[in-house]
């Protein structure tokens, strides 16, 4: 049985991690941009829902249409979030697995998306969700995706 340090080894040995690796710095720096962008795409539709859902903006629109309207942007914006943050872990996966604030992003992305396809979906898809449970939902929504912000930003600094 191989230990994890071994099996990121090899990974991190493989043609394409050595092709990312190897390139020219412009490849990273577009990963990035990649990663970054997808994770504002998201965060601007959950904040937009957030605020309609808090009754703070657009009161007359129905919680349910509402929501459907980002759902491309939230979609969109985390599949480019995690596709370029596999591309950037491939590249590097020893260094970044051992990285307490890479473990605590996973940990929180995982609750983020978990919390973000159960209760917030059930919230968002009733037209009068009950006022407790949608608090609830806007404070660890808003909490969990700005925690994997600051945890995917601290990562450079651990």
């Amino acid at each position: 049985m191989s230990s994890t340090f071994e099996i990121l080894t090899t990974l991190q040995n493989t043609a394409l991690a050595h092709a990312i690796a190897k390139s020219d710095h412009l490849v990273g720096a577009t990963a990035q941009v990649f990663h970054i962008l997808g994770f504002i795409f998201l965060l601007a539709a959950v904040v937009f829902i957030n605020l309609r859902l808090a009754g703070v903006v657009l009161g007359n629109q129905s919680i349910p249409s509402l929501s459907r309207q980002p759902k491309l942007l939230i979609w969109g914006g985390l599949v480019s979030a995690v596709v370029s943050g596999i591309l950037m872990f491939i590249s590097a996966p020893t260094l970044y697995f051992y990285n307490p604030a890479f473990i605590a992003k996973i940990w929180i992305l995982v609750a983020a998306i978990f919390l973000q396809f159960t209760i917030y979906r059930h919230v968002t898809n009733q037209e009068k969700p009950s006022p407790a449970l949608a608090k609830v939902s806007i404070v660890l929504s808003v909490v969990l995706w700005f925690g994997v912000g600051l945890t995917g930003r601290a990562i450079g600094f651990v």
